[in-house]
């Protein structure tokens, strides 16, 4: 009885994971330079399965976050993306009397200076 040859999964270059992911081949060396993405060394070579490729997009997925299913609802305090926010400064007739009067003095001597 014969066993059957062990299955090898297709190994694939840098250029060709970074054709797959769609990005450029020194992206591919950065993450793996940095331990985000799995690697195997065949003859001083680095290589890369479909399996590496599909582990490091597992890990990346992130859920969107409007996403209100999970629990990501925002506070009202920290507002919404599709809610009013408020304009940055003071609005009109906000700012009491004595305030303008002590920012215009202030203004007239730093653009008053001689030098």
């Amino acid at each position: 009885m014969t066993t059957p040859p062990p299955q090898i999964p297709k190994l694939l270059t840098e250029r060709e994971a970074a054709e797959v992911f769609g990005v450029s081949v020194d992206t591919i060396r950065r993450l793996r330079r940095a331990g985000r993405i799995a690697h195997t060394h065949v003859g001083g070579r680095i290589r890369y399965t479909e399996r590496h490729l599909a582990a490091y997009l597992e890990r990346e997925t992130r859920p969107c976050r409007g996403d209100r299913e999970n629990g990501l609802e925002r506070s009202a305090d920290a507002g919404s993306a599709s809610g009013k926010t408020a304009l940055p400064g003071a609005e009109p007739g906000s700012t009491d009397l004595l305030d303008k009067h002590g920012a215009h003095r202030l203004a007239q001597r730093i653009f008053n200076k001689r030098s």
